[in-house]
C-alpha cells in the first residue's frame, strides 16, 4: 500500500492476533509492501535520488526550513507568499520576490564581472573599486556615487538634481567631448546670416553702431553712421559732428536700439562728440565720441585732417580745423550693446547687419575724420 498524500505508511495486512493463523502470503506480502516503501524513501547516505518535489516546512529566519545539521539557523525558508528567504546566523539575507527581484539586507560582493541589462536603482551609497562594473542600460543614483578607479560612461551620463564631485585635475575638456569656445565676428555688410553651430547651448553677443563722422573746419558737418543688428536686437548709430566756425555740440551718441528675444547684459549709449569752437585760440578740435569698444579719437589743430576714428570700434571720427580760424566738432559714437541668447533662443539662423561709420565733413579747408564702422561678435558656448 503507497502511503497517504500526507506521507504516512499503513501496512497493507493488519497485525496479527496472538494465537491466530499466520499465513506466509500475508507475512511475505508485508514484507514486500515495507520493501517497496523503504525503497521510495531518500537515504541519508546520499546513495539515492528524488525523484518527486522536497517538501519543507516554511521557517522563519532564525530556524529555516531548509537548514543544515551543524548551522539549524542557515538556509533557505519561506519568506512570504512565493518569496524565498535566504538566512545565514539566523538573520535576513536577502529574499528573493514573487516579481523576480532580489531584496538584498545588506551589500554583495561580486568578484567577476556585473552585467546589468536593465535599470539600477540605488537610494544609498554605490562604491565601485578597482575592476569597474559594466552596465548596459540606464542606473539612477539617488544617494552618492563613489568611483575609487575609472568611471567611463561611453554614452554619457545625466544629472538631473545634485552635484558631481570630481578630484582635482581630473577631468579634461577632451575626455568629457566639450567643444571650446568659438568664435564669428562680422566685420561690415548688411543682410548678411548667423548660422547657429551643432551643439551650441548659449551666445553672448556683443555689438556696436557705425559712429559719426567728424564735422569739417569749416561749411561741411561729418555724415551719421547706421545701425547694426543681430536677429531683435538693434543699437543705434552716432550722428556726425558739426563743422566749425561756431560753437556747438559735438555729434550725439547712438542710443535707444530695439531689444530682441534673450537676456540683456549691458546696453550703453555712445560717447558724444567734442564740440566745435570758432577758433579764438583753442588748439584742439572736437574729439570723436567713444564706445563700449573704442576710445575717444583726438586731433591736435594744427591745420590737418580730423583722425579717423580706429576700425570697427564704432566711435566718432575727430574734427578737422585750424588753430586761429575754426575747428570741426567730433562725430558721436555707436551705441554698444551684449546680449546672451540659448540655442532655443537662437533657432537655426539669426540675421546680421552692421553699420558703417559715417564720412568726415569734406574739405573746405580741412576734412573732418572718419567715423569708425561697427562690430558684432558672437562667441559660441556649448556647456
Amino acid at each position: 500500500m503507497p502511503r497517504n498524500s500526507s506521507g504516512t505508511y499503513t501496512l497493507p495486512i493488519g497485525a496479527f492476533s496472538p494465537g491466530g493463523l499466520i499465513k506466509s502470503a500475508d507475512h511475505n506480502s508485508n514484507y514486500s509492501d515495507i520493501a517497496t516503501a523503504l525503497t521510495q524513501s531518500l537515504a541519508t547516505t546520499g546513495v539515492s535520488s528524488m525523484t518527486g518535489q522536497i517538501k519543507a516546512a516554511s521557517g522563519t529566519a532564525v530556524a529555516p526550513g531548509y537548514a543544515f545539521g551543524t548551522d539549524l539557523t542557515s538556509g533557505l525558508w519561506l519568506a512570504g507568499s512565493h518569496q524565498i528567504g535566504v538566512t545565514t546566523n539566523g538573520t535576513q539575507l536577502a529574499t528573493f520576490n514573487s516579481d523576480q527581484t532580489v531584496t538584498w539586507a545588506k551589500g554583495a560582493s561580486w568578484a567577476g564581472n556585473l552585467s546589468i541589462t536593465g535599470t539600477i536603482t540605488q537610494s544609498g551609497a554605490l562604491t565601485v573599486s578597482a575592476g569597474g562594473a559594466a552596465i548596459t542600460g540606464n542606473s539612477t543614483v539617488t544617494g552618492t556615487l563613489t568611483a575609487s578607479s575609472t568611471l567611463t560612461a561611453s554614452n554619457g551620463f545625466t544629472v538631473s538634481a545634485g552635484t558631481v564631485t570630481f578630484p582635482a585635475n581630473s577631468i579634461s575638456v577632451a575626455a568629457i567631448n566639450i567643444t571650446d569656445v568659438t568664435v564669428q565676428r562680422f566685420t561690415a555688410g548688411v543682410g548678411q546670416t548667423y548660422n547657429t553651430p551643432a551643439n551650441v547651448k548659449r551666445v553672448r553677443i556683443r555689438m556696436v553702431a557705425g559712429g559719426g563722422g567728424g564735422g569739417a573746419q569749416a561749411t561741411n558737418p561729418g555724415s551719421n553712421g547706421t545701425d547694426s543688428s543681430f536677429g531683435g536686437w538693434s543699437c543705434v548709430h552716432g550722428n556726425g559732428g558739426p563743422s566749425g566756425g561756431a560753437n556747438a555740440a559735438g555729434g550725439s551718441g547712438g542710443t535707444g536700439g530695439t531689444t530682441g528675444t534673450g537676456t540683456l547684459i549691458v546696453r550703453w549709449p555712445g560717447g558724444v562728440g567734442g564740440p566745435s569752437n570758432n577758433g579764438g585760440g583753442s588748439p584742439i578740435t572736437g574729439n570723436g565720441g567713444s564706445t563700449g569698444f573704442g576710445l575717444p579719437t583726438f586731433t591736435a589743430a594744427h591745420t590737418v585732417t580730423g583722425t579717423a576714428a580706429i576700425g570697427n570700434s564704432g566711435s566718432g571720427g575727430a574734427g578737422g580745423g585750424t588753430l586761429a580760424t575754426a575747428n570741426g566738432g567730433g562725430g558721436g559714437g555707436g551705441e554698444y550693446i551684449e546680449v546672451w541668447m540659448t540655442a532655443a533662443q537662437l533657432g537655426a539662423s539669426q540675421s546680421v547687419n552692421v553699420g558703417s561709420g559715417g564720412n568726415g565733413g569734406g574739405a573746405g579747408t580741412v576734412a573732418g575724420g572718419n567715423g569708425a564702422g561697427g562690430l558684432v561678435i558672437v562667441e559660441e558656448f556649448y556647456i
